[in-house]
């Protein structure tokens, strides 16, 4: 009897302990795939429109995306209100919501898309809107280690390019 007493009370904790699994793992998968799957749609939009930005030749376009860029950057990062985590009430206060982290670095983002419309602009004529477009860039990266920054060289490249081109077209009439 002592053999069978010691089975069951085995086979019950097992069977407790599979329930208690079953719950734990169905509370929480749920909620941490929607949270991960609604990151990832916004991210993906992000991502197109960054790409959508920097393959068009067709400077409207480019201003349009890099709008979106710009409200994404300046935006504030989303508190995910469906995290819930059970704990005592003075375990409870100490944790806070986890932050809102984009894979890539949007600011940079903003930089090549408005380097890129500064570009088309230019191509097309849009001297001044070139002008703003790559002296944003130069704003957006306004710290001292910024100074020597990809983004901030390439806008005052164009910009030296931007003020020979008009010297030159002075100089031609």
């Amino acid at each position: 009897m002592k053999r069978n007493d010691t089975a069951g009370k085995h086979f019950k904790l097992g069977l407790l302990g599979m329930v208690v699994m079953i719950l734990v793992t169905g509370c929480t998968s749920s909620p941490s795939t929607l949270i991960s799957e609604s990151r990832n749609s916004g991210f993906m939009s992000l991502w197109n429109t960054y790409a959508d930005c920097k393959s068009t030749s067709d400077f409207v376009q480019a201003e349009s995306d890099l709008k979106q860029l710009r409200s994404a950057h300046v935006q504030e990062p989303e508190v995910y209100e469906g995290f819930v985590l059970p704990l005592p009430a003075r375990i409870e206060r100490l944790v806070s919501n986890p932050a809102s982290r984009v894979a890539v670095d949007v600011e940079a983002m903003v930089s090549a898309c408005a380097l890129h419309a500064g570009e088309l602009a230019l191509d097309q004529g849009h001297i001044d809107i070139a002008r703003d477009l790559f002296v944003s860039v130069i704003t957006l990266h306004d710290a001292e280690d910024a100074e020597n920054s990809y983004y901030v060289l390439k806008a005052r490249n164009l910009l030296g390019r931007l003020g020979q081109g008009v010297n030159i077209s002075f100089n031609a009439h």
